[in-house]
């Protein structure tokens, strides 16, 4: 066994009414005053109040920032570390999908800083000083974020998404309420669901996989294949969306430590260049990219192992030999099936993607720092394959 390091510090707080818990969380972290970061719609919508209602319970003072778009920008990290100063706030709760979340934690690491901008913090470890608590509390069930220390955040300027990588970004406490995800509809719960699915096969398949995020990898196979499509078909169901975002939270996990792959180099890309939502884009490039793995000897044995938590049945009933491809053909028949029930795109075609711009896509995707995980280095040409195959 190769060494290996592990880290999930963050708290977890799931079940039903998870969100009472809030103001003794923020107590023990000597958090007086929040800044609750959210977006327009869910104020809208009325999920926000899950969260400020117990602090005005509480009677605890905050301030609300709730303009916060999908794909955030760098913009919007230094306006959020400018409405935290000026209102003296002492800590973060970001309720939201994605985006929310790692915008807090941009600014968080910003306001660790000095308030140094943080388009000047991009890569891997380089933060320094203490951020102020951090309490995520996510929306969607997909991108982890409420447990990784990864934040992405656009660079619009530049049309590409900065990662930036750091344990000092992993928030404080995670709190899981299946309340905060049953107004999803069905496009929004498959995309975000196959986003954390990828999040968990490209942990396991990692050149930097390690038996402890194989085992969160795997758990949240298990439990995203068999909770996603009740949840698309009945989204008040409180159980199939709870283990949704458990699943999601694993995954998390899983990548935190042992990092993504393809799925990721070139989904980045896409979504910089081309503007396609993050879960979208992995949803749709997911199989082509196990597809392309394949045909070059990449994670062979690997994808035949994690089609034992993806599909039981197909798993007996296939000889270890074709567990590999069975693997990939059942992902293209989730995606088929999230397409003929709820008309989710399932090619860049169908999203109005010029194939004029592909070229371009896989040249940005060559030097995402993701490309490097897989056992085969992405170049240029693989991701133009992908991209050719997806369209």
């Amino acid at each position: 066994m190769q060494a290996f390091e592990y880290s999930c510090p963050t708290k977890i707080v799931c079940g039903a009414h998870a969100l009472r818990k809030l103001a003794d969380e923020l107590r023990d972290h000597h958090v007086e005053k929040p800044l609750v970061l959210t977006d327009a719609n869910l104020v809208k919508l009325g999920v926000t109040r899950h969260a400020t209602e117990p602090l005005e319970e509480a009677g605890i003072p905050f301030v609300t920032f709730d303009a916060i778009p999908p794909d955030s920008s760098l913009d919007v990290v230094n306006e959020v570390v400018r409405v935290y100063l000026d209102s003296g706030c002492d800590g973060f709760v970001a309720l939201g999908g994605g985006s929310v979340i790692d915008t807090g934690k941009g600014a968080a690491a910003s306001i660790s800083c000095e308030g140094e901008d943080f388009a000047l913090l991009q890569g891997a470890e380089i933060l320094r000083g203490d951020r102020p608590p951090f309490f995520a509390i996510p929306t969607t069930a997909g991108t982890g974020s409420e447990v990784t220390l990864v934040a992405v955040v656009a660079d619009t300027a530049a049309n590409a998404k900065l990662s930036y990588t750091s344990y000092r970004l992993v928030p404080d406490v995670a709190f899981l309420d299946p309340a905060l995800t049953q107004s999803l509809p069905p496009k929004l719960t498959s995309t975000t669901g196959m986003d954390a699915l990828t999040h968990a096969i490209e942990a396991y398949t990692s050149v930097q996989k390690n038996p402890v995020s194989d085992a969160f990898a795997t758990g949240a196979i298990e439990l995203i294949a068999r909770n996603i499509f009740t949840a698309c078909e009945t989204p008040g169901d409180a159980d199939a969306r709870t283990a949704l975002a458990l699943g999601s939270l694993m995954a998390g996990a899983a990548f935190s430590n042992a990092m993504v792959g393809i799925v990721h180099a070139v989904g980045h890309s896409l979504g910089g260049l081309c503007h396609i939502p993050h879960g979208q884009a992995m949803m749709l490039l997911l199989p082509h990219c196990v597809d392309w793995n394949l045909a070059h000897g990449v994670h062979t044995g690997f994808y035949g192992e994690l089609l034992r938590a993806l599909d039981p049945k197909r798993y007996d009933a296939t000889a270890p030999e074709g567990r590999d491809a069975a693997f990939a053909a059942a992902l293209h028949e989730m995606n088929a099936r999230f397409h003929e029930r709820w008309s989710v795109p399932t090619a860049l075609s169908e999203l109005g993607i010029d194939r004029s711009m592909l070229e371009k896509v896989a040249h940005q995707a060559r030097y995402d720092g993701a490309a490097i995980y897989n056992t085969e280095e992405i170049s240029e040409q693989a991701a133009l394959e992908v991209l050719n195959a997806a369209w």
